[in-house]
C-alpha cells in the first residue's frame, strides 16, 4: 500500500502547477526515509523506494518547469542564438535532472539499464535519425496549425535557417530528460509494484496532466492532455517492446522541434 502512496502525489503535482514544489519536498523527505529503512545493501529492496524515487525524479522535471525565463526568451529577438534562452534553459533542466537520475540509480543500486539506458546498434541510431528528421519535419510546418484551436494564432518565423540549431538543443534535451524519467524511471520502477499494464497506465496519465496546466491556453486544454496521455501510452509499449528508450527519445524530440518555433521565433 506505501508503495502506492507517491503515486498519488505524483498526480497531484501533475494536476496542479502549485503543489509541485510541496510534492517534490514530499516525495523527497519519503524517498530518504525509505532508503533510511531499506538499507542500500539490501539483496531485497522494497518496491516503496523505487516508487518513491520514479515519483520524485518525474516532479522534478515538472517543477523546473516554473523556472522564469528572461524577457527576451519568447519575443523572435533570440530564435537563430546559438544559446538561444528557450534552448538553454530547457539544456539546464535536463542536466539538473538527468544527474539527479545518475544519483538516484546509484542510491538504489539499479542500472541504466533497467530503465532502458542500454547500448544500441548502428542500425538502430540509424532509424531514430530518420525518424527525428522526418517527422520533425513534418511537425514543423503542420505544428502551428494543429496547436492554434488550443493556444491562439502562432505567427512562426521559419525563414532562419540558424534557428534549427537551437531548436534541436532544445527539442533532445527536452526529450531525453522527459522519456528518461516518464518512460524509463516511472515506467519501469512502477513495474516493480503492479507490473506492465498499470505502470503504461499511470506514466500515460501523468504525462497528459502535465501538459496540460499552464497560462499558455486560449482553448479547453482537455484535448491536448487526451493527446498527450495517447501519446504517452504509444511511447510506453514501444519502450517496453524495444527495450530502449531511443525510439520514444527520437519521436518525441521530433515532435517538439515545432514547440521551440512556437514560442521563440514569432513575429512581432
Amino acid at each position: 500500500m506505501l508503495a502506492g502512496f507517491p503515486f498519488i502525489l505524483l498526480l497531484a503535482a501533475a494536476a496542479f502547477e502549485g503543489l509541485r514544489l510541496p510534492m517534490l519536498v514530499g516525495l523527497l523527505l519519503g524517498f530518504l526515509a525509505s532508503l533510511w529503512r531499506t538499507p542500500s545493501g539490501s539483496t531485497s529492496p522494497t518496491s516503496e523506494r523505487f516508487a518513491y524515487a520514479a515519483a520524485l525524479l518525474v516532479v522534478l522535471r515538472m517543477a523546473w518547469s516554473g523556472v522564469a525565463l528572461p524577457a527576451n526568451a519568447r519575443d523572435g529577438s533570440t530564435c537563430a542564438d546559438l544559446l538561444a534562452p528557450f534552448a538553454l534553459y530547457r539544456a539546464a533542466g535536463a542536466v539538473l535532472v538527468l544527474a539527479a537520475v545518475a544519483l538516484t540509480i546509484w542510491l538504489l543500486g539499479s542500472t541504466g539499464t533497467e530503465i532502458g539506458l542500454r547500448r544500441v546498434s548502428r542500425r538502430e541510431l540509424g532509424l531514430a535519425a530518420g525518424v527525428l528528421g522526418a517527422v520533425g519535419f513534418v511537425a514543423t510546418f503542420i505544428g502551428p496549425a494543429v496547436a492554434e484551436p488550443f493556444f491562439g494564432p502562432l505567427p512562426v518565423a521559419l525563414g532562419n535557417a540558424a534557428a534549427l540549431v537551437p531548436a534541436l538543443l532544445f527539442a533532445v534535451a527536452n526529450a531525453v530528460m522527459e522519456e528518461t524519467v516518464f518512460r524509463g524511471a516511472l515506467l519501469h520502477w512502477l513495474m516493480r509494484w503492479r507490473g506492465p499494464f498499470l505502470a503504461i497506465a499511470v506514466q500515460a496519465a501523468a504525462f497528459g496532466l502535465a501538459h496540460g496546466v499552464g497560462g499558455d491556453f486560449v482553448g479547453s486544454p482537455l484535448p491536448v492532455m487526451a493527446a498527450t496521455a495517447a501519446a504517452g501510452l504509444a511511447l510506453g509499449a514501444v519502450t517496453l517492446r524495444t527495450g530502449s528508450l531511443l525510439l520514444p527519445i527520437s519521436l518525441h524530440a521530433a515532435l517538439d522541434i515545432p514547440i521551440y518555433y512556437a514560442n521563440a521565433c514569432l513575429q512581432p
